[in-house]
């Protein structure tokens, strides 16, 4: 890793002890590696651990995340090829001297050979190694849209030649990939990847065309092109999702599987026409790089997944996650999946789309057009010999009605639906035509969850909680805490976000109520005498330990009453 006694430093350090580093030294020798690499693959000590020691004798900082102190202009003074080379990223230029981030400070040489590039004196810090990949990734992508907008104006490949281009012919394909506007539409997508956002907004105006990435659930601008490019952007998106490039009057849907370099991640893709041309919203599915499906690993409390273990312990019924649109219901699923697959039983799922692919899972994608459909789909699952069904969302009384049958039949079913809570899913089901028996002997849990934005660490602040506010939550707040807004949050005051959960497990007492009807308001009192943990009691807990923002919990229970 980098050249130093490390061994040493990290026992002055009392990182490791000296059995520690004989066994680390005893591996180097059959391992061949360095021996920081050998050290974090014993589990010793995290690369974190070490650059901070390091940045610590060394006098330097340790700086964790590079990407968020991005200057474009004090980017474009070192090559792309030079930071890729050395794994060096520009961070910023003061009284003459140039900041980098390195994994490697020591590194004498590239540190003399950047200096002769620049011109300037160089200083560094220490970040981790994939946080400088990660950082020179997103920075020579970004600053090079302004480059690639210039050979747009200057390329003579027009809309017209674009859209009548046979994709077929080698030589025409490899024109139009290496045509400025496709590494334009590339960069977009790979920034929002980066980003780890979930979804990008191609919006025409009348004199140009906002690009938006949501980020953490808010929209978060990324950049504006002249109108002019708007049409070459769109043509270009609809050729590559199989969308016809003639018809710009209806909206379209389309899709694709995305490949560059490291990243492989699909696209659904959506255009509808609008007074100044027609938006474009690309959803990205699973490229969060940041998702692990593993409950443990979501946040949940030990309350939640306790609750949802037991859950899983059923040989049969349904249990249900629901939640607005971009609540995590599939991550949960997907983890619940995870947890449930075994060489001994057999799972299908019929999804739409298919966001993640898991081995020893079948997995059926919708297609409507081919008469492909949940329903329809079930029905022919049910008769592949399954273990536990996955439906990905149970949107009609037909897709209700299979799916009870299935769990009453022996089968374990996992499914979501709209629904504000999780009381209020099976007065849905009821609404939708089933009747309140078959609910009640079909249903054995219900999950409902939202995902809470979290306060920015290098940011927060505490305030006092306005009388007001107390109210709408029902506590008796003094203080709490905010994100006043910085670079590292791009001014949002909230930086990531956790999920919380309401999870209800039918007993018998509910199962009866249900059966007979019982209403909204009847199923909420036992709830309450049951002591039951709801979405506001974990919100509320994440208010008081500074997780959260009494604003933010006001916005999530606001919309679950």
């Amino acid at each position: 890793m980098i050249s130093i006694p490390l061994g040493q430093l990290l026992l002055e350090e009392n990182l490791i002890t000296q059995v520690q580093l004989d066994e680390a030294l005893s591996r180097q020798k059959v391992m061949k590696k360095r021996l920081g690499e050998v050290i974090i693959d014993l589990g010793y000590v995290s690369e974190k651990d070490i650059l901070q020691a390091l940045a610590k004798r060394l006098k330097v900082d340790f700086v964790e995340n590079p990407m968020l102190m991005i200057d474009f202009d004090v980017v474009r003074l070192v090559p792309e090829s030079f930071a890729r080379k050395h794994e060096i990223f520009p961070l910023y230029l003061r009284l003459g001297t140039l900041t980098i981030a390195t994994n490697d400070p020591l590194d004498f040489a590239c540190l003399e050979d950047l200096s002769m590039i620049t011109g300037l004196e160089v200083k560094t810090v220490i970040s981790s190694r994939q946080d400088v990949i990660r950082a020179i990734d997103r920075a020579y992508r970004r600053s090079n849209t302004d480059d690639l907008m210039e050979d747009i104006r200057l390329d003579g490949l027009s809309t017209s030649e674009i859209e009548a281009l046979d994709l077929d012919d080698v030589s025409m394909a490899e024109r139009v990939e290496s045509a400025p506007v496709v590494k334009l539409v590339n960069s977009i997508i790979m920034e929002a990847y980066q980003q780890n956002a979930s979804d990008i907004h191609i919006e025409p105006e009348e004199t140009f065309t906002r690009v938006r990435f949501r980020i953490d659930g808010d929209l978060q601008l990324y950049s504006q092109f002249t109108h002019e490019v708007h049409q070459l952007i769109t043509t270009r998106i609809k050729i590559i999702s199989g969308m016809n490039i003639a018809e710009k009057r209806i909206p379209q849907d389309g899709g694709l599987r995305y490949r560059h370099e490291n990243a492989r991640f699909d696209l659904r893709i959506s255009t509808i026409p609008t007074a100044h041309g027609e938006k474009v919203v690309m959803r990205l599915l699973g490229a969060d790089r940041s998702i692990s499906y593993d409950l443990h690993s979501l946040g949940l409390s030990n309350y939640t997944i306790g609750m949802i273990e037991k859950a899983l312990r059923l040989p049969h019924g349904i249990l249900l996650v629901t939640g607005p649109t971009g609540s995590g219901k599939t991550t949960t699923l997907y983890s619940m999946l995870a947890k449930l697959n075994d060489p001994t039983k057999a799972i299908v799922t019929i999804e739409d789309p298919i966001e993640r692919k898991f081995e020893s899972i079948t997995q059926v994608q919708v297609n409507t057009r081919a008469g492909l459909t949940f329903a329809n789909g079930l029905r022919s699952i049910l008769r592949q010999d399954p273990d536990t069904i996955m439906v990905g969302e149970i949107r009609d009384t037909e897709t209700a009605e299979i799916a009870i049958r299935a769990a009453i039949t022996g089968h374990f079913v996992l499914s979501t639906i709209h629904t504000n809570d999780a009381l209020s899913t099976v007065v849905r089901l009821t609404d939708m035509g089933i009747e309140p028996y078959l609910v009640a002997s079909s249903v054995k849990c219900v999950i409902a969850q939202r995902l809470v934005k979290k306060i920015c660490t290098h940011c927060k602040i505490q305030v006092e909680v306005e009388s007001a506010d107390n109210l709408l939550l029902g506590t008796n707040l003094s203080h709490a805490h905010v994100g006043k807004g910085c670079k590292f949050c791009n001014n949002t005051g909230y930086s990531g976000r956790t999920a919380v959960f309401e999870t209800i497990l039918i007993d018998s007492a509910l199962e009866q109520l249900i059966s007979h009807n019982a209403s909204m308001d009847a199923l909420k009192n036992y709830a309450k005498e049951k002591k039951m943990r709801m979405l506001a009691d974990e919100v509320i807990d994440l208010i008081k330990e500074g997780v959260t923002s009494v604003e933010e919990g006001v916005n999530i229970l606001y919309s679950t009453e």
